[in-house]
Order: structure tokens, then C-alpha cells, then sequence
């Protein structure tokens, strides 16, 4: 097994309510992803959310740049039906966390720290 899907899995299994985590570059293009087979009868398109998310992040990116406020680290966004996670694990690649309303939030935040820190080094050039 790969080790972004090793990390990935292990995230899935570690947080309640989570549906899936995704490794995105942010051309918008999905590199891995793991999913709870509970999203089968959920049936969200993570290859869509992905792209679409990244244009709002690319828009945050953009913005922390040009108010000088240092480089983006975290988003967070909740919707009536999901809670969306992401974090950067270096300029060109973030993670997704997808999670029901109910999901652990905090948990979550948490593994996606210990994530960034286990996987930015199989991203450096």
C-alpha cells in the first residue's frame, strides 16, 4: 500500500461521521482519496467537490496573499448537509476532509495536523 493511502485510510477509520478524505492538487485534480462505503448511499461526486472547492480555495489563497497576512493553512466550510475540512500540505497540494454535520470536527482538525506533517515530505521537490 501507497503511503497517501495508508494515511488516508487510517484518517477515515480515526474520525465519526467522516465520509472520505481526498489528497487535491489545486489544479483541481483528485491524487487519492478514501471513502466509507456509508457515501455509496450518500452518493456525493468527490471528484466535482474537489474541483469545485478549489476554486474558493484558490480565491482564500489569493486573498491571504494579497493582504499580506502570511500563506493560507486551513479552511473550514459548513453547509446545511456536510462540513468540509481542508488542509494545505504545501502550496501546490491540500487535504479534504468530508464529514456528516454530526461528524467530529475536532478530531478531524486533529488528524489532518498529524497528516500534513507525515505526508509534506513525499511532496517536496
Amino acid at each position: 500500500m501507497n503511503i497517501f493511502k495508508e494515511v488516508i485510510d487510517g484518517m477515515l477509520q480515526k474520525v465519526d461521521g467522516a465520509l472520505a478524505v481526498l489528497i487535491v492538487g489545486v489544479d483541481g485534480i483528485t491524487i487519492d482519496r478514501a471513502e466509507h462505503p456509508e457515501n455509496e448511499a450518500v452518493g456525493l461526486n468527490f471528484d466535482l467537490l474537489a474541483a469545485e472547492y478549489t476554486s474558493l480555495l484558490k480565491t482564500a489563497l489569493r486573498t491571504a496573499e494579497d493582504v499580506d497576512v502570511g500563506l493560507l493553512q486551513e479552511m473550514t466550510v459548513f453547509t446545511e448537509q456536510y462540513q468540509f475540512v481542508v488542509k494545505m500540505i504545501t502550496g501546490e497540494y491540500y487535504l479534504m476532509f468530508v464529514l456528516r454535520p454530526d461528524g467530529n470536527f475536532g478530531r478531524a482538525r486533529y488528524e489532518l495536523k498529524k497528516a500534513k506533517i507525515l505526508l509534506e515530505k513525499e511532496f517536496q521537490i
